[in-house]
Formats: C-alpha cells, structure tokens, sequence
C-alpha cells in the first residue's frame, strides 16, 4: 500500500516536471491525488520538503516555494518567493514573499508585492499593495492598505514584534471567542501609486501592542513599543505610549458585564464601511482583467482574492452579531448604567445597520458611474503598453493622480466609507 502511494507521487511529480515545473528534490516532495496539475504553470520551481495539496490550489510561472513549506488550496501569483512555512486557504497576488516560517492562512490575501519577514503570521488579513511586515509579528484579523513611503519600493510597514489582539476570552456564550478586527489605513491608498501622488503611508513601529477593535488612520504613524487602545484614530497621527503601568485585578465575573458597546459598534461599522469600499475595489479589478483579457491565471487569482475580502467582511458582521446576541440574551449581560443603549444598540444593529452596510455593497449604480472613466483610462494604458508587464498597479501608476477620472474614483471610494457611517449613524 505505501509502495502504491509513493509510486502514484512520483508519476504526479513526473507530470509537472514534465510540463516545465522545477521541481529541486522530487524525492522529498509531496503533491496531493486531488491537485490540478494544470493549476500549477511552468516555470514554478519548488523546493525540496514541500507538500502541494488541495484541490484549489494554484502556482504561478516564476514563482519560487523554496522548500519545507505546506501549500493546501492556496492561490499563488507568479514571481513571488515563499519561504518555509505553511500557506493555507489563501490568495497571494504576483511578486509577494516572504522569509522563514511565514503561517498566512485563514482566507489571508496579500495583494502585488507584498512581503514578511521571518516568523509573520497572518490569518484572516487583508494586505493591500507592497504592504510590509517586520519579523516576529501576529497579524491576525486586519485589514491594512498602503501608500507609496520614501523607499519606493514599500507601501506601509509594520515594525518587528507587534501584535494584534483580537482575542477575547469571553464570549457571547461560555467559551465562545469574539475576534475583534483592525483597519488601517484609508481607501485614498490604492490611487497613492498615481503619477504626481503625494507621499502617504503608514508606519507602525516595532513591538506595539494593537487591542483591537481599530481603526489607524492614513499617515499615521505609532511609535515603537506603544500600545494602541480600541478606538478611531483619524489621519496624520503620531500614536505614542498607552501602555498600563500599574497592574489591573478583578473577579473575571466582572469582565463578563459589558459596558456601553456603541463605541465599538462604531468601530465596527467604520472598519466594514472600509471593506465594504476596499470589496468594490476588488470588483473594478476583476472587471478590468476580463476587459482586457488578461489570462485565465490571473483572473481566478483576483477573484480569489475578491473571495477573501467577502471572508473578512463576514468576520466582521459575526463579531457584530456575537455581540448582539450576547447583549439581547440577558439584562445581566450589561452593566445597570449601560442596559438601555446597548439592547437599544443591539437592536439596531439586527434590524437596520447590518442590513444598510449589506446593501451598500449590492448598490451598483453609483459605483458604475464614479468608475467609467477611470476604466476607460485604464483600458487605453493597458492597450498601449500591449506586451509589457500590465499588471494593475503598474497601469493605475501611469494616470495622474490630479485627472479628472482618479480624482472623481477616489472621492467615490472614500465618499462610499462616509456615507455608510453616516447612514448607520441616522438609523433611529
């Protein structure tokens, strides 16, 4: 029986080589019965120790697994470089790399060129463009776009040991867990890349500690070893210290009472406002790809990563809903003094916000219009740089960032984030 199953290996690992998939020490290499030969291009170079399962699983041409990683229905764009670790049900766009016992799992997607360092553990993160990740950091639940830095070939950066803390012991229920998310960044960052764009990014410094809920605003910048509450922090901040000094001891009962939570469902309705407008984002992308008839590779990468972006919104609305379940199953759920506002908050939350926030994503008709002439523009770039490298941000960099058609996109994208806080906001 084993002799079967290694033999059934080495034939499947003779049909990639066969088609142009270097593949470094066959005999160390594992490939899964259920994975799509025709998924993973030629020129794809995996190293020895690597497991490739999952049938969803994709790897591009040019792409580099160096070795010792595990690949399971992941997507892959091609020209990136992994390093050893584990890569699991998610989607990392052209040119991203990482170094030394990455973990990206959980419906992470990293858009073009973005990087780790050694030890960085994403899961159920969104990276928007050349987003940078120091060593030694927990990632988990964010959502974090970029900008163009002085080093040019960065967007934002987040700085070596800093963690963000989404976990919470004390669920809507005994032992449930509610995973409390971090948006940074704003939806002015993608059109950063721009020709005549300023300079705008954000930099969290090394070993900051992030308690989430969060919202960073763009040009932010943390200081090293801060510690950033829960809360909204608009653009161009400098965020320093926070940290406690003195030890906090209670009976844990305690911690179970919640306070008025309509601060942190206004955090919450900000941070899917963003995704809300980042999802649509993703929408104009894939459009463009099967516009301009990009190949099939690349148009299943971005929809896979569309499909990651709806992964985190749902995140979001559970972390909403865990927490109006909780506050409406009991009045001894809530402190005497917040008891009104947070049933009141709940409700509304079930009743009209989620509902609001839903379909501001199904909304079309502004979106279209606000659009039109940015992918017209981008159709003509991409048709006059037929034959180079057209990958997207490398067309949006052509236009202006003072046109007519990005100007009109941007103030629609951050307008579109606005306007649902405002709506949820106005529910009675």
């Amino acid at each position: 029986m084993v002799n079967n199953r290694i033999e059934a290996n080495k034939v499947r690992l003779e049909k990639l080589m066969a088609k142009g998939v270097n593949i470094l020490a066959p005999e160390s290499v594992i490939v899964g019965e259920e994975v799509n030969p025709d998924n993973v291009e030629p020129g794809a170079v995996v190293g020895p120790g690597t497991k490739i399962l999952g049938a969803e699983t994709m790897i591009g041409a040019g792409t580099e697994i160096q070795g010792a990683a595990i690949i399971k229905n992941s997507l892959l764009g091609r020209n990136c470089s992994l390093a050893a670790g584990e890569y699991v049900d998610s989607v990392l766009l052209d040119r991203c790399s990482t170094v030394g016992w990455a973990r990206v799992r959980g419906h992470s997607a990293w858009e073009e060129g973005s990087n780790s360092a050694h030890n960085c553990d994403t899961k159920t993160t969104l990276l928007g463009y050349k987003i940078t990740l120091g060593s030694l950091i927990n990632f988990c639940n964010v959502l974090m776009l970029g900008g163009t830095s002085p080093r040019l070939e960065v967007g934002a950066e987040v700085g070596s040991g800093t963690i963000n803390f989404n976990f919470l012991p004390f669920g809507p229920t005994v032992g449930a867990l509610i995973k409390p998310s971090t948006v940074v960044g704003s939806m002015e960052s993608p059109f950063l890349v721009c020709e005549g764009a300023p300079t705008r990014y954000v930099f969290v410094g090394g070993h900051c500690s992030i308690i989430a809920p969060v919202v960073i605003g763009l040009g932010t910048v943390v200081a090293a070893k801060s510690r950033v509450n829960p809360g909204i922090y608009g653009d161009d901040k400098l965020i320093g210290g926070g940290n406690i000094e003195k030890p906090l001891v209670m009976d844990v009962s305690k911690v179970r009472v919640l306070k008025d939570m309509t601060p942190k469902y206004e955090i919450l309705i900000r941070q899917m406002a963003t995704t809300v407008a980042f999802r649509k984002w993703c929408d104009l992308r894939v459009a463009w790809a099967r516009r301009n008839n990009l190949d099939e590779f690349e148009v299943r990468l971005m929809e896979g990563f569309a499909g990651k972006v709806d992964k985190y919104m749902e995140a979001l609305e559970a972390y909403g809903d865990n927490i109006a379940k909780y506050l409406l199953a009991s009045d001894d759920n809530s402190r005497p003094d917040s008891l009104k506002r947070n049933k009141a908050m709940a409700a509304r939350w079930n009743q009209e916000i989620k509902a609001r926030i839903q379909g501001a994503l199904a909304d079309e008709a502004g979106f279209v219009e606000a659009t039109a002439s940015l992918n017209s523009e981008l159709d003509r770039v991409t048709r006059e740089e037929s034959g180079n490298d057209n990958q997207f941000y490398n067309v949006l960099a052509k236009l202006s960032y003072s046109s007519t058609e990005v100007k009109t996109a941007r103030e629609y994208f951050s307008g579109l984030v606005e306007a649902i806080v405002s709506q949820a906001r106005s529910v009675p």
